[in-house]
């Protein structure tokens, strides 16, 4: 099946940020939620502590400058 691409900017004026470390699976994660476009979550995982760190940093940077 031949895979469809689009590239396109929209403003999120709303969304969810969830981060920590899950007991359950022992490991760090940051996971996004934009309700507004639906279901669905961008979910990332970290090995370390030091990369989770530096994962939300830069996120929280990326959502806090959006036009």
């Amino acid at each position: 099946m031949a895979r469809q691409f689009r590239k396109g900017q929209k403003a999120i004026k709303n969304y969810d940020v969830y981060h920590g470390y899950d007991r359950d699976v022992n490991t760090w994660f940051i996971e996004v939620q934009i309700p507004e476009l639906g279901e669905g979550t961008i979910l990332k995982w970290f090995q370390t502590e030091k990369a989770y760190n530096k994962g939300l940093k830069k996120l929280l940077w990326t959502l806090y400058t959006l036009p």
